[in-house]
């Protein structure tokens, strides 16, 4: 069993963070023991005082020698072996990950000496103790704090403490990366919906993101840290090569929110469908023609209420129209079917994000908002179209979670192509008992 003594003048303090949650549970189970000594048990001066003030002058007192002497004395006679001392100072050396797995894994018993006042006598540093320890540059009041901060980093990696190893070994620090972010239900929250990658239920893109997202934020956090990293493998580098042109789009403005457009709206979504239009043409993607779609398109979807834009920073950034109605040519589905056959849904038509947005992220925010508002309708699928070479929205598609259905064919006029490739995606939860 690891054990863990401190000695300090607030034992009860100490001893009650250390004793919650899951430190709590391992000493119950007896993988480990920690313990607060109350140094004022062991001076023989009868008015329990174990400080007095510094020869040389000076503000404040100085914790004696012979009292922590006496209860270090005390706790070394009742060890198995020799305890390693840490004295709790600002003194010392940083504390790091790699020192707690060095003091978790090489050795079974620490003794950690909390100072107060001015600090401690050295007499007793130069005797009794093996190595100081800060745990940043700054002071506090006493040891207390960093105490139990190493008491804690330490405890958590001692065997059977954490029900796996892997509760450690992907965290921040571990392997000289920073831990990639969390995220909990629900998969939309306040307009913020959850990295696509994760609900792909694909363990090796979920490892890869994670990867990714650690190597980051690293590299933006901590570049001391990112500087030292082994980058070379193949696998690596083509991270870092994707994370290159991921920093060189744009930063896109705080708050993104999706409202139902307005006729004061107009101007803007003319002007991001003409950027869009030009964009397909130098694509060589056949899906919009010069009359489709335009004003008075979008003005009909809002007349009807299903007309939509996604402000970023309070600007207009992108449109879509969404409805819940049941769309003619979907029906006549070819090379495949629905998922949700004859079930209600939501089609999706009419998108497009402003140029200046372009690889920002707003359409992966687009792409949430089809899914909150279906979900608001009370709709648990969602329905898409667009054309094979459109290869911008096929990956939106894919990346969101959309599944490819089959064929349709939408109202074109000759010469322009009529053939679409159809999306379906199943909202979780809706609908369902």
């Amino acid at each position: 069993m690891y054990r863990i003594d401190i000695i300090t003048l607030f034992p009860d303090t100490v001893g009650d963070v250390l004793s919650e949650s899951i430190l709590g549970r391992a000493q119950e189970r007896d993988y480990l023991r920690i313990e607060a000594h109350q140094l004022r048990d062991y001076t023989v001066n009868k008015q329990k005082q174990v400080d007095d003030y510094p020869y040389g002058g000076g503000h404040g007192a100085v914790l004696q020698a012979d009292p922590l002497y006496r209860c270090w004395e005390h706790l070394c006679r009742q060890a198995e072996g020799k305890p390693r001392t840490i004295y709790l100072s600002p003194c010392g050396k940083t504390f790091t990950q790699a020192d707690a797995r060095r003091l978790a894994w090489e050795e079974e018993h620490l003794i950690l000496v909390c100072g107060h006042y001015e600090g401690i006598d050295q007499r007793f540093i130069d005797e009794c103790v093996d190595e100081e320890i800060s745990i940043g540059d700054f002071v506090l009041t006493g040891g207390e704090i960093a105490a139990m901060a190493v008491a804690d980093a330490v405890s958590r990696l001692v065997p059977g403490v954490l029900s796996d190893p892997a509760c450690f070994e992907n965290e921040s620090h571990w392997n000289g990366l920073l831990e990639y972010p969390q995220y909990s239900r629900p998969e939309v929250w306040h307009g913020r919906a959850v990295p696509p990658e994760l609900l792909t239920g694909d363990h090796a893109k979920v490892e890869r993101w994670r990867r990714k997202q650690s190597l980051l934020r690293t590299r933006q956090r901590r570049p001391d840290l990112y500087e030292r990293l082994d980058l070379s493998s193949r696998e690596d580098q083509k991270l870092l090569a994707e994370l290159e042109r991921e920093l060189s789009r744009p930063i896109l403005p705080r708050p993104v929110e999706c409202r139902p457009a307005a006729e004061g709206d107009v101007p803007t979504i003319v002007e991001i469908i003409a950027q869009a239009r030009a964009w397909m043409d130098a694509n060589g993607i056949d899906q919009w023609t010069e009359e489709y779609p335009a004003a008075a398109d979008y003005r009909n979807d809002m007349a009807q209420g299903e007309c939509y834009v996604l402000t970023c920073g309070g600007q207009v950034g992108a449109v879509f129209t969404l409805y819940a109605r049941p769309e003619e040519s979907y029906a006549a589905i070819t090379d495949g079917k629905w998922g949700g056959g004859t079930e209600p849904y939501a089609s999706i038509h009419r998108c497009a994000v402003a140029e200046q947005w372009r690889g920002s992220g707003l359409a992966g925010e687009m792409a949430a908002a089809w899914e909150e508002l279906a979900r608001g309708m009370g709709l648990s699928w969602l329905r898409i179209d667009t054309h094979k070479k459109n290869k911008a929205m096929l990956g939106l598609l894919r990346k969101s979670g959309f599944q490819y259905r089959g064929n349709v064919l939408v109202g074109a006029q000759p010469p322009h192509d009529p053939r679409r490739v159809a999306y379906e995606k199943k909202l979780k939860g809706v609908g369902q008992r």
